[in-house]
């Protein structure tokens, strides 16, 4: 049997979805439902491109990358208490169900920060979900340079995977883990050492588009 994960770029969490429509689609030799074959199809199809995994190289400039696919959504300050501790530029990335939904690592550096935090399932373009969703956080240190990033779920999207763990070193543009269906993805960096070079509703590549510029000589 040729084994779909490694002849095109797919995540690895596509088997479920697919062994599940494979029953459903033995269902029509028993109970003969009409149109079913063209309609599990087409689900069999999105299914494989949603969870689709490209692979990426990460541009050869020193900038932060961006941790997801998506569209800039808010770019503020705040002051981040969980990891960085100090004021930071917040950035929130607002991902489609037709996004990819890998995560990658903004920086090379060392996963020091993971927290799973439970929470509710708003739709990801409401404003009040990134207060109530539940989440992933991880953070990375490269020497003085630390991030923050988000999984954030949505109304869809119920489901994040981490890929990583505590002391894990990480290559810049690598990935970090998904998260299923339409959802968002945030990134926290210390205001003191980071100008933005992006807009809000700019759209960006995970692991390819650059956030902006570090302004210290580490």
């Amino acid at each position: 049997m040729i084994n779909i994960a490694n002849t095109i770029p797919i995540d690895k969490r596509v088997w479920p979805g697919i062994w599940l429509i494979a029953m459903l689609w033995g269902t029509q030799f028993l109970w003969r439902v009409p149109y079913e074959t063209p309609v599990l199809a087409v689900l069999l199809a999105f299914h494989l491109f949603f969870f689709r995994d490209p692979h990426r190289e990460a541009p050869r400039n020193h900038g932060l990358l961006s941790p997801a696919d998506g569209t800039v959504a808010s770019i503020d300050e705040t002051y981040e208490d969980r990891f960085l501790h100090e004021k930071a530029v917040r950035i929130r990335i607002f991902l489609s169900i037709f996004s990819v939904h890998v995560t990658r690592s903004p920086l090379a550096g060392i996963v020091k920060y993971q927290q799973y935090v439970s929470g509710k399932f708003l739709n990801a373009l409401r404003k009040d979900c990134y207060d109530q969703n539940e989440s992933n956080w991880i953070g990375i240190e490269n020497r003085a340079r630390r991030v923050l990033v988000r999984q954030l779920t949505g109304a869809i999207a119920r489901r994040i995977y981490s890929d990583v763990s505590i002391g894990q070193v990480m290559g810049r543009g690598e990935k970090l883990g998904m998260i299923c269906y339409g959802s968002g993805v945030e990134i926290c960096i210390p205001a003191r050492l980071f100008r933005v070079d992006l807009k809000v509703g700019q759209h960006v590549a995970g692991g390819r588009s650059v956030l902006g510029t570090w302004n210290d000589e580490v």
